[in-house]
């Protein structure tokens, strides 16, 4: 049985996209100002301009035209998906930081906050691992040999007499019409 390294590449990117788009990767914490201490999450997609979720969507895209392609397209394909990974990889593992402007943005919206700090949590790095598997399993799908596979009428494999027979052997890609196994 030959193994498909799609449904990896798509669960992966699946897990990119929550990570890059729903997970927490700065806390930002404030003092002062208008309202009193506390803390906020900052999502890796508003820190990275929604870089960190675009990168997965296209992963996902390029794996829904796969299943149109032929080999050399889904080999294409493949390398393209495998650099979006490595995109993935880079934006995650190189440890962003958000603009002050972004952090700012979602200051005021929490709060009238004057001054603020900025940690980052694992989730970036989490998303870089992420990034990786994708690039991996993309990589394996553009290097895998493609499938052989033999196009034609196979032989009969007998006397085909009864009408339901003929429509099983017609399904069968037999021809039932072929007495002596010779094809037309």
């Amino acid at each position: 049985m030959r193994l498909d390294p799609r449904p990896a590449v798509v669960l992966a990117a699946l897990a990119g996209l929550g990570v890059g788009a729903l997970a927490d990767w700065w806390r930002v914490a404030w003092a002062g100002g208008m309202a009193a201490e506390g803390t906020a999450g900052l999502s890796g997609s508003t820190g990275t301009g929604g870089l960190a979720a675009i990168l997965p969507s296209a992963v996902l895209a390029a794996m829904l035209a796969t299943l149109t392609l032929g080999t050399n397209g889904r080999r294409a394909v493949g390398l393209v998906a495998a650099a979006l990974g490595i995109g993935m990889a880079a934006v995650g593992l190189a440890g962003p930081t958000p603009s002050d402007a972004v952090v700012e943005q979602q200051l005021v919206a929490a709060t009238l906050g004057g001054e603020w700090s900025l940690t980052a949590t694992a989730a970036p790095v989490a998303y870089g691992v992420i990034g990786l598997i994708v690039a991996a399993a993309s990589a394996w799908l553009a290097a895998r040999p493609p499938v052989r596979r033999v196009r034609g009428v196979r032989e009969a494999s007998g006397e085909v007499t009864d009408p339901l027979a003929s429509w099983k052997a017609m399904d069968d890609g037999q021809d039932p019409t072929d007495d002596e196994g010779e094809r037309a």
